[in-house]
């Protein structure tokens, strides 16, 4: 027992001895009202909608009639509002993320949206960046950027739509 505390002790003065340099930081709060918070708010329907269609199809959800015709003649009419539609769906969700990423699809496979075929692009890579620089308002990061690259040059399917679709429905999209 004497042995172990003598060693102790030894150690304690051996540090203090070799330790000739002290530093003295100011402290340092991390996540505390600095104005920000850390976590991330996913938009309100509305904002997401709204978004969503300024983003990809570059217009404003409409309001418009639908007229459904039956032999030729004006059948009835349907009142259509785009955003109030959605919304309310959206709305009505315990969790709306799986929708969001269904009303993303949707959008981005519309024959409204004015993307280039994958053929029609010479630099997937600058492709990539003004996505990124469009929908997330960033510069993609060095793993980002070859992530989508690598998938772009080994997948048929990886084209214009589905970086749109992968960035417009991401959480980070839905929060910004």
């Amino acid at each position: 027992m004497r042995t172990t505390s003598l060693l102790v002790v030894a150690a304690l003065a051996l540090g203090a001895a070799a330790c000739d340099t002290t530093y003295d930081f100011d402290r340092a709060t991390v996540g505390e009202d600095d104005g920000t918070t850390g976590t991330a708010r996913s938009k309100t329907s509305s904002q997401f909608v709204r978004g969503l269609f300024a983003d990809v199809l570059g217009r404003a959800p409409e309001r418009y009639d639908f007229v459904v015709t039956v032999n030729g003649q004006p059948g009835f009419t349907l009142p259509i509002d785009e955003e109030t539609f959605l919304v309310d769906t959206l709305d009505g969700m315990g969790d709306p993320a799986p929708l969001r990423s269904l009303i993303v699809k949707g959008v981005v496979e519309s024959d409204e949206v004015a993307l280039p075929a994958k053929s029609a692009v010479s630099d997937p890579q600058a492709f990539v960046t003004d996505q990124f620089r469009r929908l997330l308002g960033r510069e993609p990061n060095a793993y980002e950027l070859a992530a989508f690259v690598e998938e772009w040059a080994s997948d048929p399917a990886v084209g214009p739509k589905a970086v749109v679709r992968a960035l417009a429905g991401s959480r980070e999209y839905q929060s910004k």
